[in-house]
């Protein structure tokens, strides 16, 4: 019987790499990632400690397409853990001589971002144009201001994400 572990910890989508970093480090103490679930939640198989290598790629694509980035994926050693929305997790068993980037250029690493960048974009004009008139409109009940503020809070959240993304994929560009 496997043992397992589930451990809650919240990275933001410009942190992916402090993200692989943590779950390389979780590897190297004998937790190995098995699944992602809810945003946040990791689900570890107590084992040997190893030193793997985790990459994470923001993807969203049809079947046909999933099947060919798979491979691709696959042919060059990664091991695919599982997704949370458009997030893909790999990993890879660090040895000698072993290529430990799926991104090996600066364009390829913007683009993931940009990627990333329009789904947050995304969201903001989904909940901007439809929930903000139900939301916002006037409501006689006192429980009907705290849905107002959480809705606030996610929409700041939203736009905070879009900022940092813009600042990561600048920073990128000025290397």
């Amino acid at each position: 019987m496997r043992k397992t572990i589930t451990k809650f910890r919240w990275f933001w989508a410009w942190q992916d790499e402090t993200e692989e970093h943590w779950l390389g480090e979780m590897s190297k103490k004998g937790f190995h990632l098995l699944s992602v679930g809810i945003p946040g939640i990791y689900t570890f198989s107590v084992a040997e400690p190893k030193e793997y290598v985790y990459r994470l790629d923001f993807q969203n694509f049809t079947r046909k397409d999933k099947q060919e980035y798979m491979q691709i994926f696959q042919d060059a050693g990664w091991e695919h853990i599982g997704q949370i929305s458009a997030w893909q997790y790999f990993r890879k068993e660090v040895g000698k001589g072993t290529e430990t980037e799926i991104f090996t250029d600066i364009p390829s690493r913007i683009a993931k971002y940009r990627r990333a960048l329009v789904f947050m974009g995304l969201m903001f004009v989904l909940l901007s144009i439809i929930l903000s008139e139900r939301i916002l409109s006037a409501n006689p009940y006192t429980w009907w201001d705290v849905i107002k503020i959480i809705y606030l809070l996610i929409i700041a959240f939203i736009m905070f994400s879009i900022i940092k993304l813009v600042l990561r994929i600048r920073r990128l560009r000025q290397l």
